[in-house]
């Protein structure tokens, strides 16, 4: 693993390198990026790994990353990444970017008996025995010169993903799994996987279900609102309004300025800015769009202990399935995923129990899932019977 590191910043030199790495096979790479200090994350840096060198590019000096972006998106080039989920969010939220053939070593690991989601440091340590120093986690990838630590840190952090996707490859076939990785790893190389629903923090909140119909309004207006602020200002959602003072804006809203002026845990400054703004959101009638969506939110359900106590046990069960055949439930079923199943909820994304997750687990078990009918439980000489 004695690769040959170069240090990208001029676009004649990125480009050159990445004419090359179109015509290779596979790549390994990662992204350095910060976002606490804007809308959208800025990107600072990409590791490519390949054959026999790795490649730090300096993104804040090389804007056209038409190149490199081509080769995510070619399903000739392999590309091999540790949690690339989010690598992969950012490129496609920067440049509309949506990878073909992926391979991701965390998603690998979760198939042949490491928890999901594992770190990288622990996967290379156990599969490589190699010990990384993840000292520089946190770092200020918008420093120029960056830091010798970062520098070295950035380079472990693509270095061993040859070797990793070798390791796990050979892991996968030896279970019959590398199809069943592969299906999960398709996920990512769709356009749809990267859409965001405007309204996902309203759909997320139950308190709407406590509130009457103009309130709704209000609030899916002011999350929105929200976003837009944020946009404008190019800077984190938290710093146009904080989450926590989203519900004393909905109290205060419909009783006025007073109301804001009584209530000490929101700061006058900011109510003061914004109350023009929220005080429209609030009197403007609800469109005929805002009022089908609001028609179409789920009510929900009453609720039911016996249904509650079986989903529960089902989920055991899946767990057990799990444990035995040495897969994540991480993995298989997102704790997640299985409450919005539990509720009910018309968001469940039913292709969860299809493809490997309905082979594992087998017909029976997923139609129990699908169906949520209760269970009795009975005991006969010392033998518990469960019946739907």
């Amino acid at each position: 693993m004695n690769y040959r590191v170069h240090f990208l910043e001029k676009q004649g030199e990125f480009d050159k390198v990445t004419n090359e790495l179109a015509r290779a096979g596979w790549i390994g790479f990662d992204t350095e990026f910060v976002g606490e200090k804007s809308f959208i994350p800025v990107l600072c840096l990409i590791q490519i790994v390949s054959e026999e060198d790795i490649y730090l590019v300096d993104t804040l000096r090389i804007t056209n990353l038409e190149k490199f972006l081509a080769i995510l998106s070619d399903p000739d080039v392999l590309k091999i990444t540790h949690a690339g989920d989010n690598d992969y969010r950012l490129l496609n939220t920067l440049y509309g970017t949506v990878p073909q053939n992926t391979f991701d070593t965390q998603i690998a690991a979760g198939f042949v008996g490491y928890n999901y989601p594992a770190g990288f440091a622990k996967i290379v340590e156990r599969e490589l025995k190699v010990t990384l120093a993840k000292s520089h986690t946190v770092a200020d990838w918008e420093a120029r010169p960056l830091d010798k630590k970062a520098v070295e840190y950035a380079i472990e952090d693509v270095k061993y993903l040859p070797a990793l996707h070798e390791k796990l490859t050979r892991r996968l076939q030896k279970r019959n799994r590398e199809a069943w990785a592969r299906e999960e790893n398709r996920k990512w190389e769709t356009a749809v996987y990267y859409e965001v629903d405007p309204n996902k923090e309203l759909l997320a909140n139950d308190f709407v279900h406590q509130l009457d119909f103009r309130e709704k309004v209000f609030l899916m207006r002011l999350y929105r609102w929200r976003i837009q602020r944020a946009m404008e200002l190019n800077s984190p959602k938290e710093n146009a309004l904080q989450s926590r003072h989203i519900s004393t804006v909905l109290r205060a809203i419909k009783n006025g300025p007073n109301a804001f002026r009584a209530n000490r845990t929101l700061p006058e400054n900011i109510w003061k800015k914004n109350y023009e703004a929220w005080e429209a959101l609030w009197r403007n009638k609800a469109t005929d769009e805002e009022k089908a969506f609001l028609d179409a939110l789920p009510k929900p359900k009453p609720e039911d202990p016996e249904h509650e106590w079986t989903m529960e046990l089902l989920y055991h069960f899946v767990k057990k399935q799990c444990l035995e055949h040495e897969i994540s439930a991480a993995l298989l079923l997102p704790k997640g995923d299985f409450n919005r199943l539990k509720a009910g909820n018309d968001d469940f994304d039913h292709s969860l129990l299809d493809g490997w997750r309905a082979e594992l687990l087998g017909s029976e078990l997923v139609n129990w899932l699908v169906s949520g009918k209760n269970v009795k439980v009975s005991w006969e000489k010392g033998i518990c019977k469960l019946t739907v």
